[in-house]
């Protein structure tokens, strides 16, 4: 069971780094155009705020536990020095990163007809921004799943969180009170199907990645070089091996009493003496 909660901990840490790297890229690069080329900053410094602290930090948490597949668990020990952060999480990172920025910016220019920031153009681009980092957090529940087979009900504190999310991001838009803090306006229905079939692009770049170049974008496992030995009782068995270097045992007893009867005789005989 402890080996079990390890190799869980140690796979949602990476899938935690890998949705809060992605957002931190997204966001430092956007302030990073914007100030590069003199343009308004598509984002006040409030909605920085709420970005950072309430739409990022529920959703990263709950990723912190999410059910780890069994077939990590089943796997063979990983190496003791073997990274946290690979090319393939900072790839995934970056790539989602370069989306986020790109659809957001691309609503702002958008938005941003007269040269002029007004709150439609700040409410637009928070909204959009927001929203592929909820999508975004979506996909970083697996390294190696696409979006369409991940369970949506097997982690229901990520449930929580989204939804939590979801309702404060609509409070701060529609609700008059927080309107004023954050300088924002309601926006019309069409706005907010135009931005979530815009956003959905984060889904679909995901499971692109992971369908057709999981070599690069997924994260391996690598094993051990001691469990590599032939120490256990499953050592010679007929295997079965994966992109993440798993192992599945034959599980014929037949076949298995038929290879350590000869040990086992042999350790009885040694104990008898």
């Amino acid at each position: 069971m402890a080996i079990a909660e390890g190799k869980g901990i140690f796979f949602n840490i990476r899938c935690f780094l890998a949705f809060q790297l992605s957002t931190s890229f997204a966001a430092l690069t956007m302030a990073s155009i914007a100030t590069a080329f003199g343009l308004p900053s598509p984002l006040n410094a409030t909605q920085i705020l709420w970005i950072n602290i309430l739409m990022d930090g529920p959703p990263a948490q709950s990723l912190g536990v999410e059910p780890v597949d069994e077939k990590i668990l089943r796997a063979k020990p990983r190496k003791a020095d073997e990274p946290i952060v690979t090319r393939a999480l900072l790839l995934r990172a970056t790539s989602s990163a370069a989306l986020i920025v790109f659809l957001t910016l691309k609503v702002f220019s958008n938005e941003l007809d007269d040269g002029a920031v007004n709150r439609r153009d700040t409410t637009m681009t928070f909204m959009m921004f927001c929203n592929c980092d909820l999508f975004n957090a979506y996909v970083c529940r697996s390294a190696d799943k696409p979006f369409y087979k991940i369970n949506l009900y097997s982690n229901p504190a990520f449930l929580w969180a989204i939804g939590g999310s979801v309702v404060g991001q609509f409070l701060v838009v529609y609700w008059l009170p927080l309107q004023k803090v954050f300088q924002t306006e309601a926006l019309t229905f069409y706005d907010i199907a135009y931005i979530v079939l815009l956003s959905s692009m984060v889904l679909w770049l995901d499971a692109l990645r992971k369908t057709f170049f999981p070599s690069v974008f997924c994260d391996g496992y690598h094993t051990s070089p001691f469990a590599s030995k032939k120490t256990s009782r499953t050592a010679g068995l007929r295997q079965h091996h994966s992109w993440l270097n798993f192992r599945r045992f034959d599980k014929n007893k037949a076949e298995q009493a038929a290879r350590w009867a000869p040990k086992e005789a042999k350790a009885k005989t040694l104990l008898a003496l």
